[in-house]
């Protein structure tokens, strides 16, 4: 239980700080530069859900590749990480100091950025938090380029694609078991060291939830906020998704198997946004 505890309490400090960032980069556009991260810069189009499913499929394809056939793939993941928690980190510090009014809020993120790469380097111990802030960052930039019908749409394909790489083609399962060997920031987890009976010894029991099932019901809580500008919408999907959550937890704990974990928390985000909007 103290594995489901620490995972599903991370999971809602990344929902927290991702809606505070969505909303107000969904407020404030223009002041943080419109950074929609969709192809033609038009949130209501369908047709950026399926390029980014492709985009997802063809990411994933290369990251195997990479892992089965290029010895420096470590050195390579590594960097990739690095840059990414300065970007990820650079856009949560600007839209905390933003809000906050600190003077220099873009020099200081930019420094604050710098220095988290550093101790993130030096101290990996420390992946939790700098997965924490980057999966905030990413769902709040996807929530704020995508209204809902694309959002709903990118959710069910992707989930769909979660189902079929962990059961059918497992090259999800693959991937999360090389990655997780390096220790990177594109995943929380609980690890701890129990005593197993049948094997007269201790062992080290981990539990790991990947940033993309962080990112993706964080992503669908900032676009339902667009619905109709209220947290009750955005407050129904953290909710929901954290019901599925924690059932995915339990039974992974107690089966100690690999589960998709994207399409329970998207069912019951999208279930309890449902109940949210006929409660308006």
């Amino acid at each position: 239980m103290n594995h489901i505890a620490r995972i599903v309490a991370m999971f809602l400090i990344a929902q927290l700080i991702g809606l505070f960032v969505g909303i107000q980069l969904i407020g404030n556009p223009e002041q943080y530069g419109n950074p929609n991260v969709t192809p033609n810069q038009q949130s209501a189009d369908v047709g950026n859900s399926v390029i980014f499913i492709l985009y997802v499929v063809t990411v994933a394809v290369i990251v195997i590749l990479i892992i089965k056939y290029f010895k420096w793939a470590p050195f390579l993941f590594k960097a990739l990480e690095l840059f990414t928690v300065f970007v990820t980190s650079t856009i949560v510090f600007v839209v905390f100091f933003a809000y906050l009014r600190v003077p220099y809020a873009y020099e200081l993120s930019f420094v604050l950025s710098i220095l988290l790469v550093a101790l993130k380097f030096f101290y990996p111990r420390i992946k939790n938090a700098t997965a924490i802030i980057s999966s905030a960052a990413v769902g709040a930039l996807f929530g704020f380029s995508f209204d809902i019908v694309p959002t709903l749409i990118f959710v069910a394909m992707l989930s769909l694609y979660d189902f079929v790489a962990v059961f059918i083609t497992k090259h999800m399962v693959y991937m999360a078991k090389e990655m997780s060997k390096m220790d990177l920031s594109f995943s929380v987890s609980s690890r701890e060291r129990r005593y197993v009976k049948e094997k007269k010894k201790e062992e080290e029991f981990s539990v790991e939830l990947g940033s993309g099932d962080i990112a993706i019901p964080l992503m669908l809580a900032v676009s339902a906020y667009k619905i109709s500008y209220s947290m009750m919408d955005s407050f129904a999907v953290v909710l929901g998704s954290s019901i599925g959550l924690v059932l995915v937890l339990y039974y992974v704990t107690r089966k100690r198997v690999f589960l998709p974990a994207l399409p329970p928390l998207c069912f019951f985000g999208v279930l309890f946004l449902g109940l949210a909007r006929l409660l308006h």
